[in-house]
């Protein structure tokens, strides 16, 4: 009896070791078959080409005009006309605003009358000296009360001028500081009117930027927080560096003819710093940071093949490769996060914009990428440009 149990024992176990057997070899199969199963991941790729890429540099400062002023009274009286009004125009020369002037009219009525009788008198005293009437001292002691009057009256035409306050040059009155009736005195403010229709952007240079920038070379200026740009030019670059901060003023013109711009703001200046020709120039969302340095990802035989780059010059948007890539190869610019070096890819997309994008991509991606353009070596920095900033 004994016996017999061991042995139906031995013939469980067995059996329950043949079905553990066959069941370890059911799962072996299918963990094979699941890790020969390689699912590719879609991406979208650009094909490299060799381009023009200009560097420049950004600076910023504050937006004036270039001729604006308070202007202030050379003579005393009350205010009696103010026929130009906050805000408008006028052209150099016109009044603005006059002060009584009914007593220096008068003095220089007075004035006139007697330097016309001494003309009068030195025509006479002159012919006499000619005759050998009189002498030489009687007819310069004539001369120098014609010279006096004439002098005199030459003053009070200035004063009485002077009493109607005239713009200095075309602008616009943009503040007023007294009213009808009040009585000013020399010196005092009375007007600010400023030349609204060129305006200047005021910023500073470093010793290493200083060498790249001339008079008379263009700008892209941006004012403010709008999106807009305003084309200006160098109009002045600083000999002396500040002793305060060891940098060279700069300025530049940016003409407002139809009143666009306004002054008072912050205005963010870009200009061009040097013109690299035939180089890569890609994404920067394309560039990954890793141990070994900077890499990207190219597509050969649906594989992705990781590189390792030399970077040169960017601007955030765009950068320059110097070694890693070559004209001609797809490079990955989206899903290339979670890529491994040898990962099954399949390109979806192909993009031939230089910074990757798509004309149906999010309009917050087309915008960030509005920086990244491709330049003719040719021209001038323009909206066509891939431009890596210093």
């Amino acid at each position: 009896m004994k016996c017999e149990l061991m042995n139906i024992l031995s013939k469980l176990t067995l059996v329950g070791a043949v079905a553990a057997s066959m069941l370890l070899t059911g799962c072996g199969k299918k963990d094979s078959a699941d890790s020969l199963t390689e699912v590719p991941r879609n991406v979208r790729v650009l094909i490299l080409g060799e381009e023009s890429v200009a560097e420049f540099f950004e600076i910023s400062g504050p937006v004036a005009p270039v001729r604006g002023t308070d202007l202030s009274a050379q003579e005393s009286g009350p205010v009696v006309a103010i026929p130009v009004g906050k805000g408008e125009a006028v052209a150099k020369g016109k009044i603005i605003l006059e002060l009584e002037r009914d007593i220096l009219k008068a003095e220089l009525e007075a004035a006139q009358a007697a330097l016309a009788m001494q003309s009068y008198n030195v025509d006479k005293v002159r012919q006499l000296h000619e005759a050998g009437k009189v002498s030489r001292i009687e007819l310069l002691t004539a001369e120098s009360s014609y010279s006096q009057a004439k002098s005199m009256v030459g003053v009070l035409q200035e004063r009485y001028d002077r009493a109607g306050i005239r713009a200095p040059f075309d602008g616009v009155v943009v503040d007023r500081y007294v009213e009808l009736g009040q009585l000013v005195n020399p010196g005092q403010r009375v007007v600010r009117i400023l030349d609204p229709y060129t305006l200047k952007v005021e910023a500073y240079l470093t010793d290493t930027q200083v060498q790249w920038v001339t008079v008379g070379e263009s700008a892209t200026i941006r004012l403010g927080e709008t999106r807009g740009t305003a084309a200006g030019t160098v109009s002045w670059v600083g000999f002396e560096a500040d002793r305060m901060t060891g940098k060279f003023k700069v300025e530049i013109e940016i003409p407002n003819p139809d009143l666009k711009y306004h002054s008072g703001v912050i205005g963010r200046a870009r200009l061009g710093k040097n013109l690299v020709s035939n180089v890569v120039a890609i994404p920067r969302d394309a560039v990954l940071p890793g141990r070994i340095g900077s890499t990207a990802f190219i597509v050969q035989n649906d594989r992705a093949i990781l590189r390792r780059l030399e970077l040169g010059a960017d601007q955030g948007l765009m950068v320059v490769v110097l070694e890693g890539l070559a004209p001609g190869e797809q490079l990955v610019v989206r899903g290339h996060r979670d890529l491994r070096d040898g990962s099954l890819v399949h390109v979806t997309e192909t993009s031939t914009a230089a910074d990757g994008t798509m004309p149906g991509d999010p309009a917050n991606v087309a915008g960030t990428q509005a920086g990244a353009r491709i330049q003719d070596p040719d021209s001038a920095l323009s909206d066509g440009s891939v431009e890596a900033a210093q």
